[in-house]
């Protein structure tokens, strides 16, 4: 699968190289989606930008997909003589006021390159992953899509009826696409998009010099340092295993799983990738995160798997109403593994928060993490030591 990501560490979205948004859950990476074709691409929904190759004389488009240089904003190009267009797509984040500013928002900006590109715009929300469908009304410059959780609104510069029809028309000028959720965009719109490409671009770029890097391969570290930043979810500090679910291990493996969770395992191989980058405020957060899972765990044991919001109860259920990726059965959200007993994470839950007190650049703090968090996984490690378990390789 060809498939670019883009987030805000609050959300992530997957759009493929054909311009589609296929997958995005709102409000939080373990919401339901809003936008799911990955899964079902008759009732997840979609948000496509294309050409309407019937309008160009059936010329094939050429599409490639790239990333504005260390940043997570994602670029696609359409292609076809004598036609050409781009889309940048992006969640904004940026720092404002000392703090993160990343409101659940997607921006597409759609510019003419070359010629008179003619394109097919088609937004298609659901809800309870493809159950629920939205009712649209229309404003003087927007859509909305009522009956949801929170206000599902569309802000564009645009023609409406194109869009709600689904009708080709020939891109003359740059058109900006706000999808906002909860608060909808009560600004100038071009104004605003801009704005927030500049500061979102500026806000990655920060943070890869920050990074330290090895002397090879470093576009691909960067890469991958970027992919891995938009996994944790700042709110809480939980860092997740997956953007999706049901994807399966290998084509009918049935092995089809929920990991929009946090992994403490996995969690402790992401923080090690980060502070080998040199990136350690990823690592004071998810302190915070398992200082909080330890103060609401019964006292016997540690699961190896929480919600992102601490939640210990991820309860696993098939969604038979979808098709599954290329057909591939079950849809599953929860995950089962809650309830797995995997004694080797207290050991990595220490090697995770160690550096906060052996590493000379931090300065004990009691409100980042108490020393009786360790005193506490050491017990459970000297009771456990002997203990059957379904260990790493379960």
């Amino acid at each position: 699968m060809n498939l670019g990501l883009i987030g805000n560490c609050s959300y992530n979205a997957l759009i493929d190289d054909k311009g589609s948004v296929v997958w995005l859950c709102w409000p939080r990476f373990d919401s339901s989606s809003v936008f799911c074709s990955l899964l079902d691409d008759e009732k997840g929904g979609s948000f496509d930008i294309k050409p309407a190759e019937k309008m160009q004389g059936n010329k094939p488009w050429n599409s490639k997909q790239e990333y504005i240089q260390n940043t997570n904003v994602l670029r696609t190009e359409y292609s076809s003589k004598p036609a050409k267009f781009e889309i940048i797509d992006f969640a904004p984040r940026y720092n404002q006021f000392d703090r993160s500013y990343k409101p659940t928002s997607l921006i597409r900006i759609v510019r003419p390159l070359e010629g008179q590109p003619v394109i097919n715009v088609r937004c298609n929300p659901t809800y309870d992953y493809g159950i629920t469908k939205p009712a649209i009304s229309t404003g003087s410059n927007h859509i909305r899509f009522e009956g949801l959780p929170a206000q599902l609104r569309l802000t564009t510069n645009a023609p409406l009826t194109y869009i709600t029809e689904e009708t080709p028309f020939v891109l003359a000028k740059t058109l900006y696409f706000a999808l906002t959720w909860g608060q909808p965009l009560e600004a100038s719109l071009k104004q605003t998009c801009e704005m927030f490409l500049e500061k979102t671009v500026s806000y990655w770029r920060r943070w890869v010099k920050r990074c330290t890097l090895p002397k090879l391969f470093q576009e691909e570290v960067i890469r991958s340092a970027l992919v891995l930043k938009l996994h944790q979810f700042e709110d809480t500090g939980a860092i997740i295993a997956a953007t999706t679910t049901s994807l399966p291990e290998s084509a009918g493996s049935v092995r089809n799983w929920d990991y929009r969770y946090c992994w403490l395992r996995d969690a402790f191989f992401t923080l090690s990738a980060f502070r080998y980058l040199g990136q350690f405020e990823e690592l004071e957060m998810f302190a915070d995160y398992i200082r909080n899972i330890a103060s609401l765990s019964t006292p016997e044991r540690l699961q190896p798997v929480y919600g992102i919001d601490l939640n210990s109860k991820l309860t696993q259920i098939e969604l038979r109403h979808l098709k599954g990726y290329k057909g591939h059965q079950p849809v599953r959200i929860g995950n089962q593994a809650y309830t797995h007993i995997q004694n080797d994470i207290y050991g990595e839950v220490i090697l995770a928060v160690a550096p906060l007190f052996l590493d000379p650049r931090f300065v004990a703090d009691e409100d980042i993490l108490s020393v009786k968090l360790i005193e506490n996984m050491l017990t459970h490690i000297e009771n456990k030591i002997y203990e059957k378990d379904a260990g790493l390789w379960e």
